[in-house]
Parts: structure tokens; C-alpha cells; sequence
């Protein structure tokens, strides 16, 4: 369930890959060209989000925290739910538009999932 929902993600030109963390970091599900760039990524994603949650306040339905990060190389784009972290991997030519209303709609279908 949760791999057909992310799967919608990849369909959108110019995403490199695709994750659900837990809170701390670990993948429960991902889909990603370069695999081993998952957990680094997930890593990563998991400590920005736990910085901004301590100045922002923890992530509710209400409020979550998203988040895109710019690099030379691409973006990464992602939502903090009360459980559980949605993030995606994309080129700089990405419709970014079109991919951060697909990230939040998924991740609110997900909520009662994980």
C-alpha cells in the first residue's frame, strides 16, 4: 500500500528517488535509482527535521513542517507528519510545483497508515 502510494512520486519527470522515515531516520519504504543515497539522505532529512521541530514546535495534521533544501545539484523536498517523514529527491529541472502538492497529498492519504 504504502510503495503503490510513493510510486505516484517517481511518475514525475525528473525525481531521482523517494522515502518514508520514522521520526529517527529509519526507511520504512523507499524507491530510489541510487539506493545507497537513501539512508544518507534519510539521515540527513530525519536531523534537519528534528532541529526545526525543536524551534518550530512537533509536526501535527494541522501544522506540518515542509521543507525543500536547494543544492547545485538538485532538490529535496519534504513533509514531516506527526509519524512519520515523506521525502523526495529531485533534479533541478523538476516540476516542483506539481511535486509538492503530490508530496502533500500523499502524505496526508499515508497518516492513518503508518
Amino acid at each position: 500500500m504504502i510503495k503503490e502510494k510513493i510510486e505516484k512520486l517517481m511518475d514525475i519527470g525528473g525525481v531521482k528517488g523517494v522515502a518514508i522515515l520514522t521520526k529517527d531516520g529509519l526507511i520504512v519504504e523507499k524507491i530510489f535509482y541510487e539506493s545507497e543515497m537513501a539512508d544518507l539522505l534519510g539521515a540527513m532529512v530525519a536531523k534537519i527535521n528534528s532541529e526545526m521541530e525543536k524551534s518550530l514546535g512537533r509536526s501535527t495534521d494541522t501544522l506540518p513542517i515542509f521543507s525543500t533544501i536547494y543544492t547545485e545539484k538538485g532538490e529535496i523536498l519534504f513533509i514531516s507528519k506527526e509519524k512519520f517523514i515523506l521525502f523526495a529527491l529531485a533534479e533541478k529541472n523538476v516540476n516542483i510545483g506539481a511535486l509538492i502538492i503530490q508530496i502533500k497529498n500523499i502524505s496526508n492519504q499515508l497518516q492513518g497508515n503508518i
